[in-house]
């Protein structure tokens, strides 16, 4: 049984690599296209600024048309005041030479204001140039690195894919279904490491009794929560196979254990609270027994004060002289009148 789950494994990890190679290989034309895209956006700008100078050059093309022209029509009016013959003829001229003057001016100022544009849009463009032509680069350097790393793709896909048929060569047949069988279940993941007695596929634990059979590697025993083939990490034979880091869960969308997964999160997020609010508390009490302390400092150091001051004053008392007592006066006398 061992071998025949070696074989499962080793088949599984080449599904695994062909699935890896051939999303490097469907992801090449998508990566092309998102390399490619600010070099069409600096493609876009500069050619839309060359319209805008384009379109401008034509605008004053035709006002300078328009100018030459009523510069013509202007000195033909001028002719025809000199050749007027009454009043009225006379008069129409001069409206007409107002007319021209008029169109003559905003022509002009439309002229004036066409230059400004054009000055300012060609300032513009060797700015947008340069910008494109370090697109045009970057973009040559991305097409290279997306363009090698698809044709690598696709040579390691073939090799996996012809390591693959040899593989299945050597599998049972009846083991091979169930091995379809459920990689067409679960995504494509039809094996799951056991480590520490916790499914690396679904991230729940193996019960006991199973997990003991498993460690004994007698028969071929599925996970009862993914259904997936279980095989132990810390067994002499699949050690190789111990993945450095567990694995992020498979997501099924029907897969029993992710309600198992949300319950066991809200333990983890319950048991920080209680953590931290323990911490507060001892913080709390810490803080508190500090405070008695320095009273109790205080209240010893007062009372070192007072007993120094009480001292004090009693060696004073003692050094002051004392006075005769008020009979000192009779024992004189009585102490004369004796013979």
């Amino acid at each position: 049984m061992k071998e025949k789950i070696l074989k499962l494994i080793a088949l599984q990890d080449l599904d695994n690599k062909i699935q890896l190679w051939r999303q490097v290989v469907d992801q090449g034309p998508e990566k092309l296209a998102q390399a490619r895209q600010p070099l069409e956006t600096a493609k876009s700008d500069v050619d839309a600024l060359k319209e805008k100078i384009s379109e401008n050059s034509k605008r004053r093309r035709e006002l300078e048309a328009e100018s030459a022209d009523l510069s013509n029509r202007k000195t033909i009016n001028q002719t025809r005041q000199l050749k007027a013959r009454n009043n009225e003829e006379y008069r129409a001229v001069l409206k007409e030479a107002d007319n021209i003057a008029a169109l003559a001016t905003n022509c002009d100022d439309v002229l004036l204001t066409l230059m400004d544009e054009d000055e300012k849009l060609r300032t513009q463009l060797p700015g947008l140039q340069e910008r494109l032509e370090s697109e045009e680069k970057l973009f040559e350097e991305k097409s290279q690195v997306i363009t090698s790393t698809v044709e690598d793709g696709k040579k390691n896909l073939a090799e996996t894919l012809k390591a693959r048929e040899t593989s299945l060569e050597t599998i049972p047949q009846d083991l091979l279904s169930r091995y379809q069988t459920v990689a067409k279940n679960r995504n494509g993941q039809a094996m799951a490491p056991v480590t520490k007695g916790l499914c690396q596929s679904c991230r729940l634990s193996i019960p006991p009794q199973l997990f003991n059979e498993l460690q004994k590697t007698e028969q071929l025993l599925v996970c009862p929560n993914c259904a997936r083939i279980i095989y132990w990490t810390a067994h002499p034979h699949f050690k190789e196979f111990a993945p450095d880091e567990p694995p992020e869960p498979i997501p099924d969308a029907k897969t029993p254990g992710a309600k198992g997964r949300k319950s066991q999160a809200k333990k983890d997020s319950a048991k920080k609270v209680r953590a931290k609010k323990e911490q507060v508390e001892q913080d709390q009490a810490e803080t508190d027994q500090t405070g008695q302390d320095q009273l109790e400092a205080d209240q010893v150091e007062q009372d070192q004060i007072e007993a120094d001051q009480v001292e004090q004053d009693l060696a004073e008392t003692d050094q002051t002289p004392t006075d005769p007592p008020e009979n000192s006066e009779a024992t004189e006398e009585s102490s004369e009148s004796q013979p």
